[in-house]
C-alpha cells in the first residue's frame, strides 16, 4: 500500500491511535454515565429516607401525598412513587397505591420480601430508574415504598463531555502524529546516513566502508553485509582491473615483435626459408602469449577456494619425481642435468594440482637463469620442525636490489633474457600465492654471477592434525 517505510508506520500508529483513543473515549464516557446513574441512585435513596419519618407520624394517606412532598421538597420532576403493603402470613400484597395510574408500568419490577429494613434495590425501565425500599417491618406486615425518577442521560455534563472527546480525539491524533513522525525520522536518521554513504560509494572509491558507529543493532547486521558485499566488488574490481592492465602490459611486447616480423617480411619477396623463419618467430611469440594468458587466468580467479579446499594426503617425493620427469626435457633445450642429490619418504596434506605448479615453476625459473651445460641439484629433506625442498641452481645470481621484488607480477630482474627465454615475470607470483594457500614459508639465497638456492620449508604435522588451507583472494 506504501512504499514508505515511514508512511507505513505512521499509518498504523494512526490506526492504533484511533482504536486506542476510541476505547478511551469510551471508557471515560461509560465511567461518566455510571457516575450520573450513581448520583440518580443517591438522590432516590436519600428522598425514600426523607420520607419515613413523615410516614411514621401518618403525614402521608397514599403513594402522590409521597410524591408532592418529594417534589416539592427536592425540586426534581417528574416523580412516581408507590406504596406497597405486603401481607407476611398470605405472602401477598394486600394494598397499594401510586402517585400516577398513568405510571403504574413503571413498578413492575421484583419485590424483595426477604429483604431487611432499609435494604434497597434498583432497577431500569426504560428512561426511568427505580428504587424499592422496605421502610417497616411489623408483626403482619411489611410496608415498602417505591420511586421511579427520570435518568438524567442527557445531562449537560455527559452532553459537554461527549463533545470534549469528539473535540479532543482528532487533536490528539494530530498531536501523536507529529510527535510520531518526530521519533521516526530520528529513528530513520542512521539509515539516512547509510543511503548517503552508499551513494557516496563509485568505482573510484570501492575501498569506502559503511561506519558502523552509532548504527542501531537492527541494522548493523545488514551494514556489515554491505560492507562484507563491497569487499568482494572491490576485490572482484581490482582483479578485473590488475588482468586488464596487465594483459595490455604484457600483449604490447609481442603483438609489436609479432607486427614488426610481418612488416620486414612484407616489405620485399623473400626465400621460401626466411618465411619461414618469420613465421617461427611468430609461432614462438604466439606460444609466449598463450602461456601468459593462461597465467593471468590463474592468477585473476576470484578466489581459490575451490582449489584450497581439495586438499588430500599426498607422497611429496613421488609428486617431485613425477615433476622432474616432466620438466627434463626442457632442461634438456639447455643441455642442463638435473641431480636429484637427495630424496626422502614424505606424507603431506596438500593440493597436488597446486603443489606440482609450484615445483614446476620454481624448477623451470632455475633453468631459464642456468647457463647452458650446466646442472641443477634438487633435494627432499627435514630437520627437527620442517620438510625442505631445496632447489639449487649455478645460474648468474639475483642482485641484492632486485631480490626483494621477486615475487611481484610481471618483474623480471633480467627483462631481455627472460623475454628471450619466454619469462613473464608471472612464474614467481604464482608460486607465492601457492604457497601461502598451503602456509609453507619460501626462502631465497643467492650470491651473483655463482647461483641461486630456493628452498621451500613445509611444516610438519602430527598425525592427527589436518592440514588446514589459507583462504586467499587476489586483490
Amino acid at each position: 500500500m506504501f512504499k514508505s517505510l515511514k508512511l507505513k508506520l505512521l499509518f498504523f500508529f494512526f490506526i492504533i491511535n484511533v482504536i486506542l483513543l476510541s476505547i478511551y473515549g469510551a471508557f471515560i464516557y461509560n465511567t461518566a454515565k455510571k457516575g450520573v446513574l450513581n448520583t440518580t441512585d443517591t438522590e432516590l435513596k436519600m428522598m425514600t429516607i426523607d420520607v419515613i419519618p413523615d410516614f411514621i407520624r401518618g403525614d402521608f394517606k397514599n403513594a402522590k401525598d409521597v410524591a408532592d412532598e418529594l417534589i416539592g421538597e427536592f425540586w426534581i420532576e417528574p416523580l412516581f412513587a408507590k406504596i406497597i403493603y405486603y401481607n407476611k402470613k398470605n405472602k401477598k400484597i394486600e394494598r397499594e397505591t401510586f402517585s400516577s395510574k398513568k405510571h403504574e408500568w413503571l413498578f413492575n419490577v421484583p419485590l424483595n420480601e426477604k429483604g431487611y429494613i432499609g435494604s434497597i434495590y434498583y432497577f431500569n425501565k426504560e428512561s426511568y430508574r427505580i428504587s424499592s425500599m422496605l421502610i417497616f417491618d411489623k408483626a403482619d406486615t411489611k410496608i415498602f415504598i417505591q420511586l421511579a425518577l427520570q435518568k438524567d442521560m442527557n445531562s449537560l455534563y455527559l452532553k459537554q463531555l461527549f463533545i470534549g472527546l469528539i473535540i479532543a480525539t482528532p487533536i490528539l491524533l494530530v498531536v501523536f502524529l507529529i510527535i510520531a513522525s518526530m521519533l521516526i525520522n530520528r529513528t530513520l536518521s542512521p539509515v539516512k546516513e547509510v543511503i548517503s554513504s552508499v551513494k557516496s560509494i563509485s568505482a573510484n572509491n570501492l575501498s569506502s566502508r559503511i561506519s558502523t558507529n552509532g548504527v542501531p543493532s537492527e541494522i548493523k547486521d545488514l551494514v556489515a553485509t554491505f560492507n562484507q558485499l563491497l569487499n568482494d566488488l572491490e576485490v572482484s574490481f581490482n582483479k578485473i582491473t590488475d588482468f586488464s592492465n596487465n594483459a595490455s602490459h604484457e600483449l604490447k611486447t609481442p603483438l609489436t615483435v609479432i607486427r614488426g616480423e610481418i612488416e620486414v617480411a612484407l616489405k620485399q619477396d623473400r626465400r621460401p626459408e626466411e618465411y619461414k623463419e618469420v613465421l617461427k618467430d611468430i609461432l614462438q611469440e604466439s606460444i609466449s602469449i598463450q602461456k601468459m594468458i593462461e597465467q593471468l587466468f590463474f592468477l585473476a580467479k576470484k578466489d581459490i577456494t575451490e582449489l584450497s579446499n581439495n586438499f588430500s594426503e599426498l607422497y611429496l617425493d613421488e609428486i617431485l619425481t613425477d615433476t622432474i620427469l616432466q620438466i627434463e626435457k626442457f632442461a634438456l633445450n639447455k643441455n642442463i642435468h638435473i641431480e636429484i642429490k637427495k630424496i626422502i619418504p614424505i606424507t603431506i596434506q596438500a593440493n597436488e594440482t597446486l603443489l606440482k605448479i609450484a615445483i614446476n615453476n620454481i624448477t623451470r625459473n632455475a633453468i631459464l637463469y642456468s647457463s647452458a651445460n650446466s646442472h641443477i641439484t634438487i633435494s627432499l629433506d627435514k630437520n627437527i620442525k620442517e620438510y625442505l625442498l631445496i632447489v639449487e641452481d649455478s645460474g648468474q645470481g639475483i642482485a641484492k636490489e632486485d631480490l626483494e621484488h621477486i615475487f611481484e607480477r610481471f618483474y623480471r630482474a633480467d627483462k631481455t633474457r627472460s623475454r628471450k627465454d619466454g619469462g613473464r615475470g608471472l612464474g614467481l607470483s604464482i608460486v607465492k600465492m601457492i604457497l601461502d594457500i598451503h602456509r609453507y614459508s619460501i626462502e631465497i639465497k643467492t650470491i651473483l654471477n655463482r647461483g641461486t638456492t630456493v628452498i621451500v620449508k613445509i611444516p610438519k604435522l602430527d598425525k592427527t592434525t589436518k592440514q588446514i588451507p589459507k583462504i586467499i583472494s587476489n586483490s
